[in-house]
């Protein structure tokens, strides 16, 4: 009886790693067979080495599915909350440095009560101030740029939730223009929002309130 040796190689792709294994499996039974029906006299090194590479190629075939298996229960798409506050009109103070009129450093500190529900008692308030960091150019003169920081304050004043931004304002105005949302990052928290991260999204009304939507990864 003439006994051929197979080749396995490894392949990049699992099938192939899979196939392998049940092919040397196949052949690894049938030449146990054939011995035990027509026993002959086969060097010690071929069995080694042919029960060696079935372990090898089975051992790889495992990995192979666990990988799989592991790749196919990871999500890349994280999951958020949803938290929705309602901002009173705010109150606005314009901080002039420098020369009079608009200047790298002028700031609008704010401040205003937050609802929980439109109307509703109040659960909170939000602290800020707007930092002008980029003034109207000659090709955009409508538009000047100010670092915001807000902070959120609710409950027994020990949750909070920091969020910082830089955005786009007319130069005459404290405040953005109504029914545009405005997202800035969420930097972290105190409390029940320890850790916090994502984006709020601040939309001025008509009537110069907010509407503030927090996006928290989890």
């Amino acid at each position: 009886m003439r006994i051929s040796r197979n080749r396995i190689s490894f392949c990049d792709n699992f099938d192939c790693h899979r196939r392998n294994a049940t092919a040397v499996f196949e052949l690894e039974i049938g030449i146990r067979t054939h011995f035990a029906r027509d026993p002959i006299c086969v060097p010690k090194e071929l069995t080694m080495n042919l029960m060696v590479t079935t372990r090898i190629t089975g051992l790889a075939a495992v990995l192979a599915s666990t990988l799989l298996a592991a790749c196919g229960e990871h999500s890349t798409t994280p999951s958020t909350e949803t938290l929705t506050v309602y901002e009173d009109k705010p109150t606005l103070k314009l901080l002039d440095l420098g020369p009079p009129g608009n200047s790298p450093g002028d700031v609008y500190h704010f401040f205003a009560p937050l609802h929980s529900s439109p109307g509703g008692p109040v659960t909170g308030e939000v602290f800020g101030s707007k930092t002008l960091i980029k003034m109207a150019t000659d090709t955009n003169p409508n538009l000047e740029t100010r670092a915001t920081v807000l902070f959120f304050i609710f409950a027994n004043r020990q949750d909070q939730i920091v969020a910082l931004g830089a955005t786009d304002y007319p130069p005459t105005a404290g405040e953005f223009d109504a029914g545009q949302p405005v997202a800035r990052a969420i930097l972290g928290g105190t409390g029940k929002y320890m850790g916090a991260r994502g984006q709020v999204a601040s939309t001025r009304n008509a009537d110069g309130s907010y509407t503030q939507v927090f996006t928290l990864l989890k």
